[in-house]
């Protein structure tokens, strides 16, 4: 952590130093602008941080990361390295008596599915080879599949491969145009060293750059707007910068600023829909079916995965990385009790005896995948704010819930690299005598 002084003026302060704030950082200052970056926890990460758990570097929840995202971590610096996990193994229908696993090659060529279901399957496959689906931004996936796939074994298939691409479960809800541009890219790594790899390399790219680094620190609010906005810190310190960048909440962005914004500015913030997820995760000495490494839950939004069949996570030989998920409702009410009763009897299922394996294990019973499901209701990606905040110069958002590229980790670093990009455009724009109203 590099040492400020609360004297100069910063050319951009970066609130929050997950992968959004510190790719933002690295173009910044590498384009030669004075950065700050400021992140109210010790380590920068935010819910990109593993913890190290019996020595296995374990992430918050089943963390995978989607190849779209590499071109842009390879901008600034960054190349994960990993491999890509196997196809699910099988799926789990939860039948009135009983638990019913089919494997992929049982659906393919068994009795589970006619003919008939069989096409129905093979026809949706083939129509994410279209290249526009603009078409369906504003239908959610359940009209989308309620018209196109009539058997519902095969929509409860299709929803569990949505589940495991969006982490979304909602299909009245998520628009089936965003879904499809993301079945499309759905190849993905699961990290070796976890993601806790991933942000040490950027934050190694970051102060490499010249940025600096100030963790433990919580901003209170943000005044003013360019070229001199001020930012409040909890504890009395003040800053002063020409540009802000905000990788916070779209709720907690919106407290920040002072004065708010009008209710009709601030819509676009409070429309957005936040995804959660309940997560068991366990390191384990093997497991009693070791073969068994990856199975979704068809009729019931259930996820396991051995992440270490794919990824190396721990120095340890025996230990191995094993998470466990349930994809929240985002309506409604879940008992946390209950949902981490549901995962260990998927446990038990499909790998009876755990327990006798299991080294260390954590529950995260309501752990935020992301901020924003793309909904049919606001159009789909394109529905999402953009990085510049309207009638604030110099104020800028970036994060999970902001722009119209990608979804996940993915939309997290192409936000930030358009906002950065609109600074040194507005940075340029001024040294040619022209303002930018922001509107």
């Amino acid at each position: 952590m590099r040492h400020y002084d609360n004297e100069s003026v910063w050319d951009a302060v970066i609130i929050g130093a997950g992968i959004a704030g510190l790719t933002a950082s690295i173009y910044l200052a590498r384009a030669g602008q004075k950065v700050l970056l400021l992140e109210k926890g010790a380590h920068p990460g935010g819910r990109a941080a593993s913890t190290e758990l019996a020595g296995a570097q374990v992430n918050l929840g089943a963390h995978a990361l989607n190849r779209s995202a590499l071109p842009i971590l390879r901008e600034v610096g960054v190349h994960p390295a990993g491999a890509a996990p196997k196809l699910p193994g099988g799926l789990v229908f939860a039948g009135e008596r009983g638990s019913i696993n089919v494997s992929l090659l049982q659906l393919l060529l068994g009795s589970f599915l006619n003919v008939r279901e069989k096409c129905q399957l093979l026809a949706f496959y083939r129509s994410l080879n279209k290249s526009d689906v603009s078409f369906l931004n504003r239908v959610s996936l359940q009209e989308h599949l309620e018209t196109w796939v009539p058997s519902l074994h095969v929509r409860h298939i299709v929803l569990a491969l949505v589940r495991l691409s969006t982490y979304c479960d909602a299909p009245d809800l998520i628009s089936a145009g965003a879904v499809i541009s993301q079945l499309k890219q759905s190849q993905v790594l699961y990290v070796n060293g976890g993601w806790q790899s991933v942000i040490h390399q950027l934050t190694w790219q970051s102060q490499q750059a010249g940025v600096t680094l100030l963790s433990g620190v919580s901003v209170q609010e943000v005044i003013g707007i360019r070229p001199q906005i001020q930012v409040n810190l909890k504890g009395g310190s003040q800053l002063i910068s020409r540009n802000v960048i905000s990788t916070a909440g779209p709720r907690s962005t919106l407290a920040l600023l002072n004065p708010a914004l009008t209710p009709a500015e601030e819509a676009p913030y409070r429309q957005l829909v936040p995804v959660y997820a309940a997560c068991l995760d366990l390191v384990v000495t093997g497991m009693p079916r070791s073969r068994t490494t990856f199975v979704l839950g068809a009729d019931a939004p259930w996820y396991f995965s051995n992440h270490s069949a794919t990824a190396l996570l721990s120095n340890h030989s025996e230990h191995q990385v094993v998470h466990v998920m349930k994809y929240l409702p985002v309506k409604g009410h879940s008992d946390p009790r209950e949902d981490q009763h549901e995962l260990t009897a998927l446990l038990d299922n499909i790998q009876p005896g755990w327990t006798k394996h299991t080294v260390r294990q954590r529950f995260l019973p309501r752990m935020l995948v992301t901020h924003a499901m793309p909904t049919a209701a606001m159009g789909g990606l394109s529905g999402r704010p953009g990085p510049m905040v309207k009638r604030r110069p110099g104020i800028y958002v970036a994060g999970d819930w902001v722009g119209s590229e990608g979804m996940l980790a993915h939309v997290s670093l192409a936000s930030a690299r358009e906002a950065a990009r609109m600074i040194l455009a507005s940075t340029d724009t001024k040294t040619e005598g022209e303002e930018e109203d922001g509107t």
